[in-house]
């Protein structure tokens, strides 16, 4: 559910510029990676999926200087690219296909890729470099509040975010109204609720803990910002785990502004709003 998959072969056919790519499962004697998350795959494996295809291009790039360069100039300029199963320079003239330049050759390249190293925080001013990188959501909410019956409904929730860049635009966009409808659900429906006396979940199923489903979610525009980040493949930024931090505020502050009332916990009960 990740989409790693899918971004990962995207990944190395635009890096060769060939349209059938096997991605081999993953190998887990490799060592820990860390966290296999969406978004953190999509930086380090797709950036080392990246490096790696970026080396065998080079490699690709080297055969056909050998066979070819002598025969024409274009050869010996920079900027060469692999695109559609064939090696063109930068404005566009073809040099040879891709099958001609390898013939039986196989190019096999290994290499490690990491993102820029961290640093720890400076204990005293609180400054420092401790993350790999940041993410940026902001959430506008549309609420309706019936004051009497206690009863909220969310009209609207729409999302603005940097996303650095968005390699597959329609998975951004769930990723992003995904994360957002989780914070609808912590603000108005989600709760966990334990028995003081035994420390035992007294809703452990779905039927008493309430999750939204689609009929409880309102319309959810998103605009999305790429502004890459230097230092990250591509400038990709992470998605899903941001806009899950900024809805639930921005449902409490809407139902604040409608109510006048101070509202500091989740989720909002019909208790909350009439004071009973």
């Amino acid at each position: 559910g990740q989409g790693g998959i899918t971004i990962h072969a995207q990944i190395a056919r635009t890096e060769l510029g060939v349209q059938q790519v096997t991605i081999h499962p993953a190998d887990t004697q490799v060592g820990s990676a860390g966290s296999t998350s969406a978004g953190r795959q999509t930086y380090m494996t797709g950036g080392s999926i990246k490096n790696s295809c970026g080396l065998v291009r080079e490699r690709v790039l080297e055969l056909g200087r050998r066979k070819f360069g002598a025969e024409h100039a274009g050869w010996a300029g920079a900027g060469l690219l692999l695109e559609d199963g064939k090696v063109i320079t930068g404005g566009g003239e073809v040099l040879a296909a891709l099958a001609d330049v390898l013939e039986d050759e196989v190019v096999e390249i290994e290499a490690e890729w990491r993102h820029r190293p961290t640093e720890a925080f400076d204990l005293r001013t609180g400054q420092g470099n401790g993350h790999v990188q940041y993410s940026f959501a902001a959430h506008r909410a549309v609420v309706e509040v019936d004051t009497e019956l206690g009863l909220v409904k969310v009209v609207e929730l729409a999302t603005a975010q940097d996303v650095g860049k968005a390699l597959n635009p329609l998975s951004v966009v769930g990723q992003i109204q995904g994360g957002t409808v989780q914070g609808l659900g912590v603000a108005i429906m989600e709760e966990i609720i334990v028995d003081p006396k035994t420390a035992k979940v007294k809703n452990p199923s779905f039927t008493d803990y309430l999750l939204p489903t689609i009929l409880d979610v309102p319309t959810l525009p998103v605009d999305y910002l790429e502004m890459g980040d230097p230092h990250s493949p591509y400038g990709v930024r992470g998605i899903g785990e941001a806009p899950t931090l900024s809805s639930t505020p921005a449902v409490l502050a809407a139902i604040r502004a409608a109510t006048g009332l101070e509202l500091n916990k989740t989720p909002v009960r019909p208790e909350h709003l009439t004071g009973s």
